[in-house]
């Protein structure tokens, strides 16, 4: 089925700073860790703070200890003072938008303004900026409302940072159709626009909308009722398990949106079963063409293929003889360190890939016999071609087991390794770089060519690591994980990863310059190439886009071993 993805959807910035606040408290605040009220409105992110042993509570006690963070829709300022005076540390959630907010309608009551929000007066949010205006406070929710409002000579319009803006401008010109000279505040946040103006444009592509979202998120709800005024067919589902298959299969194309609070890895699990949804409008051609491609990289075998691709690369580029040995023990080494990695880190999978994470579970007895086959196959070969080979393979083998297993009573899955902000993607570069480089070395000797063939593979094997966590990096941030996205965040993540690829250029540069590469590798040329592409493929969109990103990523390694591997056939028909 063809998915089209809104541009803007899932967390925004408030929820995001709120859901961030709650992890890091989780883990270095006063415990025990509550909130005030649900943080967000979404009932799978607040289940997997809970887990985090963050709790909601919905009333005041009079004695309290710990620490307790104000949701991100704000509190009336009398909730935080309670708060504090019954003895907790208090950590403000609110959302910096709805703080401006609040911010107004004290100025302007304090003024003596009446200040008139519009929006829906059962809403945490209003509830919050009603408490900063004080007795001068009023709340329009229709239309029907207007007939209840006293005389206004001198108020403020204000809305909830979520109304639909229709629906604000129509009532903003009845106001002061009914009241002349009335200040106007469109407080509505940019984030709630975007999602707007994106499902109104959705529904000029689509036959159908998804939205995504809690079903007592108030812009989730105002996302669908948007689409429903579009003259459009609307499923409100939480999560995948609650779509319709039979009456969505009917549909040529559908539109996926989703509200503020909804976590990146529902709505791709949103997408992954739509696009799973066999319909008369796509070929079956595709279907399974997709399906391959995830088999291949969720069994890690795309893996593999790049891996096995480096290696024949490197021992044709440094004129070493063919040894299809050092290939195959470099793939079935990699391929196992992986795969045990995530079959121990099945926590954060099923956050981030749920389906990925039920095919490792089924297929687990499977894929323990692959992974000690494949230890076993890359100490059995190691053991052949060199003794030297054998120890460097069997120090390496227990640092993989020893950076993924829960050794010494850890009462966590994450080695003190995992835990290092940013190091998770170095220690896979590194081991990429000992795996490929080092028996090559022990077995044929040190060439000085293979010094800038080696700085490829590091910065290679790096990027693919980093573009994956990228992929990660929100349900990675909710399990404690500090990969590189997650410490230094996505823009700053995909600067690093631009000063990787100019690195990737120079170091190829430097091999034909200083290393003296064969001129029929230049091939190699179109490395950074693709990875600037790739880089810019990810910047323009990673919702709902995992499979074809995860398979851009896979292709770098593959990518890079190929286009030697190609160099080497234009060589020998050049001969």
């Amino acid at each position: 089925m063809k998915v089209i993805m809104a541009k803007k959807a899932g967390f925004c910035m408030g929820v995001r700073r709120a859901v961030q606040l709650a992890i890091k408290a989780s883990y270095e605040a006063e415990k025990p860790v509550y909130t005030y009220g649900p943080l967000i409105h979404n009932e799978q992110a607040l289940k997997l703070l809970e887990m985090l042993e963050v709790r909601p509570i919905k009333k005041i006690p009079e004695k309290g200890r710990g620490t307790i963070i104000i949701r991100a829709h704000g509190v009336p300022p009398e909730d935080k003072e309670f708060l504090k005076k019954a003895g907790f540390k208090v950590i403000d959630g609110t959302c910096p938008r709805v703080s401006r907010v609040q911010a107004l309608a004290r100025r302007f009551s304090r003024e003596g303004y009446w200040v008139v929000v519009i929006g829906d007066p059962d809403h945490a949010e209003v509830k919050g900026i009603l408490g900063y205006a004080g007795e001068r406070g009023l709340v329009v929710s229709s239309f029907k409302d207007l007939e209840n409002l006293p005389p206004l000579d001198k108020y403020v319009i204000l809305s909830q940072t979520t109304q639909d803006e229709e629906f604000f401008k129509s009532i903003v010109e009845e106001l002061l159709y009914r009241y002349p000279g009335g200040k106007v505040y469109n407080t509505i946040c940019n984030a709630t626009h975007n999602r707007q103006r994106e499902v109104r444009r959705l529904c000029k592509l689509c036959d159908a909308i998804v939205v995504v979202g809690g079903k007592h998120s108030a812009n989730t709800k105002r996302l669908a009722l948007i689409a429903q005024e579009e003259g459009k067919d609307v499923f409100l589902v939480e999560t995948a398990d609650e779509l319709d298959r039979e009456a969505i299969k009917k549909y040529r194309k559908v539109g996926v949106t989703a509200g503020a609070s909804t976590p990146n890895w529902v709505i791709n699990q949103v997408i992954r079963t739509l696009e799973e949804i066999p319909s008369p409008y796509e070929s079956s051609f595709l279907r399974q063409g997709r399906k391959l491609l995830r088999f291949l990289c969720e069994s890690n075998l795309a893996l593999c293929v790049g891996v096995l691709f480096l290696s024949l690369a490197g021992l044709f580029i440094n004129g070493y003889p063919f040894d299809f040995r050092l290939a195959i023990l470099a793939t079935a080494f990699l391929f196992s360190a992986h795969t045990v990695n995530r079959l121990v880190d099945l926590k954060s999978l099923h956050l981030n890939d749920p389906a990925r994470a039920k095919f490792l579970e089924k297929n687990r007895l499977v894929f323990i016999g692959l992974t000690i086959f494949g230890f076993i196959l890359s100490l059995g070969l190691a053991l052949i071609i060199d003794k030297t080979v054998f120890l460097l393979l069997l120090l390496m083998t227990f640092l993989s087991l020893l950076y993924s297993l829960p050794f010494l009573g850890r009462k966590d899955s994450f080695s003190p390794v995992q835990r290092l902000p940013g190091v998770r993607s170095l220690f896979i570069a590194f081991g990429w770089w000992i795996v490929i480089i080092w028996p090559i070395i022990l077995t044929y000797g040190y060439k000085p060519s293979l010094i800038w063939f080696g700085y490829l593979v590091f910065l290679v094997a790096f990027m693919r690591a980093v573009l994956l966590e990228v992929l990660e990096f929100q349900g990675d941030g909710f399990v404690g994980k500090e990969t590189l996205p997650v410490f230094l965040g996505i823009e700053k993540t995909f600067l690093c990863l631009k000063i990787t690829s100019i690195l990737t250029g120079i170091f190829i540069l430097g091999g034909f310059l200083w290393g003296d590469y064969p001129n029929h590798y230049l091939t190699l040329l179109v490395v950074p190439i693709y990875s600037f592409w790739v880089l810019n493929q990810y910047k323009k969109a990673l919702l709902g886009r995992n499979l074809e990103l995860e398979v851009l990523a896979e292709g770098l390694p593959v990518v890079t071993g190929g286009s030697i591997l190609a160099g080497e056939v234009l060589g020998r028909f050049g001969r």
